[in-house]
């Protein structure tokens, strides 16, 4: 399941950047699923809004009119975040028995809906995975137009107990271990895994690059043990080579990564402020609707998170590495 996760969902920027071919790895067809009116499905919103639900409930009353049982409504930016978020929503979605997924997405032009089966295989998304596509001006029409296709199938109604305020996942933590808000201790001895990145057709940088970036800064500013390992690499083998801890990041919207990983924000926060200590310290400030990155530890016997003591979040991957170092020296290199 993780070289799935991995390798096609990681290092995702934001989909409203998108081009043309929003999802390359998709396949579009035609063709409607066969249990689109008789088996539950999850939804993936991706519109220009923080207040993606609104759009939700949009598009959910045509949901109802048609027969689908969207149970689940997310934003996709969560979903796409990074490993632990996949993974952890994966595991909540097919606990759940949910087999299929709709995506919602807004372009310059209007509005997408994508429908596909989540695969068995683990995450939600795989290269050349068959995808129903249709699309409109707006969230009417498009419920407009899906229902005109399924009128004119054969597809039988079995959907009617559907509920009518969708249920939107928007408050969820992804931590499912115990959350630290500080730095482990133990890192000045034990040796820490740091994944490469690694190809895949959602990464727009030279890989080989930017590992070599990678290794530069974190040889430039981390003062501990530590080595490069292969981004498919399981816990066990980690552990083999001798790793306790491994480097970890997310990536979303100020507003939703802090939500995912547990921290406090109040309705009336439009702004939040980053810290860099140590001799180049600097504050730093974005907007909550801003994409930043995060970076933490995990270890790999207990599965803890190490969070770190200060909120370091960074506009690209190279600013949010160096400033969760620097904050990680302040603390512990004394």
């Amino acid at each position: 399941m993780k070289k799935h996760i991995i390798s096609i969902l990681l290092i995702l920027i934001s989909f409203n950047g998108f081009g043309q071919d929003d999802f390359p790895f998709f396949s579009k067809t035609n063709d409607l699923p066969e249990d689109l009116l008789s088996r539950r499905a999850a939804v993936f919103m991706n519109v220009n809004s923080l207040k993606w639900e609104e759009e939700a409930q949009k598009i959910h009353n045509s949901f109802i009119q048609i027969g689908i049982d969207a149970v689940a409504y997310y934003s996709l930016s969560d979903i796409m975040s990074g490993e632990d978020a996949t993974t952890a929503f994966y595991s909540d979605i097919t606990k759940r028995s949910i087999e299929n997924m709709l995506i919602i997405h807004q372009t310059d032009n209007g509005f997408e809906l994508y429908a596909s089966k989540i695969p068995e295989s683990g995450g939600f998304f795989q290269n050349g995975m068959n995808a129903f596509h249709i699309q409109a001006p707006n969230l009417k029409d498009l419920g407009s137009t899906l229902q005109t296709l399924v009128n004119k199938s054969d597809l039988e109604r079995e959907n009617f107990l559907i509920i009518d305020i969708p249920e939107t996942f928007k408050r969820t933590n992804v931590i499912k271990s115990r959350r630290v808000a500080n730095f482990n201790p133990d890192i000045r001895i034990d040796k820490l895994a740091v994944p490469k990145f690694e190809s895949n057709i959602m990464l727009n940088i030279d890989v080989d690059k930017a590992n070599a970036e990678l290794d530069s800064i974190m040889s430039e500013h981390y003062p501990f043990k530590y080595g490069l390992v292969e981004p498919n690499m399981t816990v066990e083998e980690m552990i083999s080579e001798g790793y306790l801890m491994v480097l970890k990041k997310l990536q979303n919207n100020g507003e939703s990564l802090r939500r995912m990983l547990g921290y406090n924000l109040s309705d009336e926060e439009t702004i939040l402020i980053s810290e860099r200590k140590g001799e180049n310290a600097k504050v730093m400030k974005y907007g909550i609707e801003e994409h930043v990155q995060k970076y933490y530890i995990q270890q790999l016997y207990t599965k803890d998170i190490y969070l770190g003591d200060t909120w370091d979040a960074g506009k690209n991957w190279q600013e949010a590495l160096i400033n969760h170092i620097e904050n990680l020296k302040s603390k512990l290199e004394r």
